[in-house]
């Protein structure tokens, strides 16, 4: 499946790169009454810089440090640069020091000189400094512990302690709050919100439905989704058709296209992970644990083999592009091709879900690109045989169409029998489809949580 292109990395070129337009933009609302004398203050700060270039790497020993687009405090603000981010330094003026970061979220800008320090902060250095300070100073030492060491409770103790210390009762009470909240993490259903059904690929969440009685599904509300991640909310986390945890919201992000979507750890991992993929809910949709997916034996693949291979030929493809479609296998360099995945249902036995994608060869010079997109459902026929309950092909227009992918499995409507959830990948994005099984077939019911340019 193509990348999603509402998450890529950005690299600190692109900022040394910013135009002076944007620089301009964030300088505006700093007071300048003229774009000149914005572009003025701006263009004479990198002139000095460049007149008097100075390296090396520092570190920022405040809890955050805010980079600003000039040398001066009142200026528009680039980024706020987290407790011991290094700084490449490019020289330093009048107590400020011009510089860049690299990372998830690199940038480019002046930040004042005595916020960084040569070495890194570590723990056990703010442990030292906390010990050493006066009374009215610890407050400060214990938050930069915890702004460094968020998921160590000797950090947030360290400003228990110091708010009781002085006297802020109120504040020992919050900070515990928050230390309850980052090291024991619990799911979590917000007053007034409905219940929620949430994709959560590569540590990022995304919100899929509204989970409606009698196993209905609505879109999420647009200008309701913003509330939707505060910052350490915890949801329950599924893999697998079972329980898996809880993923907490690190840091909400609106997508550089159409759609709201926030970082995740799984606890107690303590940051966002590219390996975690499932879905989440803002209300106890199982208990079950979740379970490996099943062995597809050689006869579900056969069975699967001449159930796509006889849906194919109807849409009067190639012989030779069916051939090679059925014989890939999905992987890192490749886009099509055939995947199963089999798992337990339950009362149903075994589940065999199969997705083909296939670009086909233009058919001539000036023909459109075009591609298969095919889903079948297997269920076993109690005779030791296999029996379709579900299928779709498609022939899409190549990669800009969605195409399907199985996604994961959870029992939303509580009737014994999982809702199926695929991903549906665009060129620029990613959505997502519920199926649901009735009388024995199952059928897409909802489409929603798209992401994307």
């Amino acid at each position: 499946m193509p990348q999603h292109a509402h998450r890529p990395t950005t690299h600190f070129r692109a900022y040394q790169h910013r135009s002076l337009l944007a620089a301009a933009l964030m300088l505006a609302a700093t007071g300048f009454a003229h774009a000149a004398d914005i572009d003025d203050e701006y263009q004479s700060a990198v002139a000095s810089c460049k007149a008097a270039p100075k390296s090396g790497t520092r570190y920022v020993s405040v809890t955050a440090a805010l980079m600003r687009p000039v040398p001066r405090s009142e200026a528009g603000l680039v980024n706020r640069i987290p407790i011991a981010t290094a700084v490449e330094i490019e020289c330093e003026l009048n107590g400020w020091v011009r510089g860049h970061t690299d990372g998830d979220s690199p940038s480019v800008g002046w930040i004042r000189a005595d916020l960084l320090q040569a070495k890194a902060p570590t723990a056990e250095s703010i442990a030292s400094g906390y010990a050493a300070a006066t009374p009215d100073q610890r407050k400060t030492w214990a938050e930069r512990a915890v702004a460094l060491s968020p998921y160590q409770a000797r950090s947030h103790q360290m400003l228990i302690d110091a708010l009781q210390a002085a006297g802020d009762g109120e504040g020992a009470r919050q900070a515990g709050l928050v230390r309850d909240q980052l090291l024991n993490p619990k799911a979590e259903r917000l007053s007034g919100e409905p219940k929620l059904l949430f994709a959560v690929d590569r540590g990022w969440a995304v919100a899929l439905a509204r989970v409606e009685d009698g196993g209905r599904y609505l879109e999420t509300d647009m200008q309701a989704q913003a509330s939707y991640y505060p910052v350490r909310r915890g949801l329950h986390f599924y893999r697998r058709g079972g329980a898996d945890g809880v993923v907490q919201v690190l840091e909400p992000r609106e997508s550089a296209g159409v759609g709201l979507e926030a970082q995740v750890r799984l606890a107690p991992m303590t940051a966002r992970s590219d390996e975690v993929v499932g879905l989440a809910t803002n209300f106890a949709a199982t208990a079950q644990a979740a379970r490996a997916d099943a062995a597809v034996s050689s006869g579900a693949r056969k069975a699967i083999d001449s159930e796509l291979r006889a849906a194919l030929q109807r849409e009067k493809i190639d012989r030779g592009q069916i051939d090679k479609a059925l014989k890939a296998r999905p992987g890192a360099e490749q886009r099509g091709g055939v995947q199963i995945h089999a798992f337990d249902a339950g009362k149903l036995g075994t589940v065999h879900v199969a997705s083909l994608v296939w670009d086909l060869p233009p058919k001539s010079e000036n023909a459109g690109e075009l591609s298969v997109d095919a889903v079948l459902i297997l269920e076993a026929d109690g005779k030791g045989g296999y029996k379709t309950a579900g299928r779709l092909v498609q022939l899409t227009g190549g990669d800009g169409v969605e195409t399907h992918r199985y996604f994961d499995r959870l029992d939303l409507d509580g009737d014994g029998e999982p809702e199926l959830i695929f991903q549906l990948g665009q060129y620029e994005g990613v959505e997502y489809q519920i199926w649901t099984r009735k009388s024995g077939q199952w059928k897409p019911v909802f489409k929603g949580g798209y992401v994307g340019a």
